[in-house]
């Protein structure tokens, strides 16, 4: 009886090895295709049009023990793109070349860009590990731990309990929020809803939260209600009701212009006047924190010529920065 026990046990133990094995075979074979895809979508969009004998000497050229992808495979893979990214990729028959339709259209999905990019980043470091060392990162941000119930929560429309520790606090205060969305800025993740207390919004850094919950209580979130909107007239994290949208007119030095055509300050920024010295930009914007600090960051190579409200404030904080040296 002893031994049968003992042999069933091995069966079992045997079996539930198998059963994991399998399982992380599953999962790593899951994300080899996963990575294949993203690959896919990556090569093709930076290449513009591309023919299916340049994405195998692409493929190929990533690693020596990998083989061509066979054609079948290949419009397999467009077809699974399609259903998971919603990005169609074409082919111009008069070419034979293969393309991404409506490229520009998810050049301005940032959610998509951002994705696309994150997994095309960690494909091309796994491709080139050699390289490790030489590649250097800024740090990652904080607080991601607490995504998944953030997320939860906004999608089942639950109020969120919060253990919140603001710099400027001494101790950590309870913080009641109906989350309404998530937003990431100078590589910090920020939680924007309505503070329950005050009745108004509030942001919320997910690094300075302690710990966070779902509470029992609900709420509705506004169907016409879009972030985009909310900070549409904001530069940065900070929305204060109190400041309206002003015209805004800066004037860069020619060296420093190529970076905020490259880089808007804010979607309404137009170019109004350029020299072989200078560039005029001008927006229309509230002059929050956020937006302040980021001029005083660029030095003499930016200068504000309105409104006067705005020089008068650059002034006087320059004056204070001229103070302390």
């Amino acid at each position: 009886i002893l031994k049968d026990a003992a042999a069933t046990a091995v069966l079992f133990l045997a079996q539930t090895i198998f059963n994991f094995a399998a399982d992380i075979n599953k999962r790593d074979m899951a994300k080899q295709q996963f990575n294949k895809l993203i690959w896919l979508v990556d090569t093709i969009y930076r290449n513009g049009r591309i023919t299916f004998a340049e994405i195998n000497r692409r493929w190929r050229a990533g690693d020596s023990t990998r083989t061509d992808i066979p054609l079948r495979t290949f419009h397999n893979h467009r077809q699974a793109i399609e259903e998971m990214f919603d990005i169609n990729i074409e082919c111009d028959k008069c070419t034979n070349t293969y393309y991404i339709a409506d490229a520009e259209g998810m050049l301005g999905d940032k959610l998509k860009m951002w994705l696309l990019n994150s997994f095309s980043l960690n494909n091309i470091l796994q491709e080139n590990v050699d390289m490790k060392n030489r590649i250097v990162f800024e740090e990652a941000p904080l607080g991601l731990q607490y995504m998944d119930i953030i997320i939860d929560a906004m999608r089942a429309g639950s109020v969120l309990h919060m253990e919140y520790q603001a710099y400027n606090w001494e101790q950590p205060k309870e913080v009641c929020l109906e989350p309404y969305f998530l937003k990431l800025f100078r590589h910090r993740w920020y939680l924007i809803g309505v503070n329950r207390k005050y009745e108004a919004f509030r942001s919320y850094s997910l690094d300075r939260i302690k710990s966070v919950r779902t509470g029992n209580d609900t709420f509705r979130f506004p169907r016409k209600f879009t972030p985009q909107d909310y900070f549409q007239n904001c530069f940065g994290i900070i929305r204060d009701e109190a400041q309206q949208p002003q015209r805004t007119v800066l004037r860069v030095v020619a060296e420093q212009a190529p970076y905020l055509r490259n880089l808007p300050l804010h979607p309404s920024q137009q170019e109004i006047v350029t020299t072989d010295t200078y560039t005029d930009f001008e927006m229309y914007i509230s002059h929050t924190y956020d937006f302040i600090q980021e001029l005083l960051s660029k030095g003499s190579t930016v200068e504000v010529l309105e409104p006067q409200s705005l020089r008068d404030l650059m002034k006087a904080e320059i004056e204070k920065m001229q103070k302390l040296y």
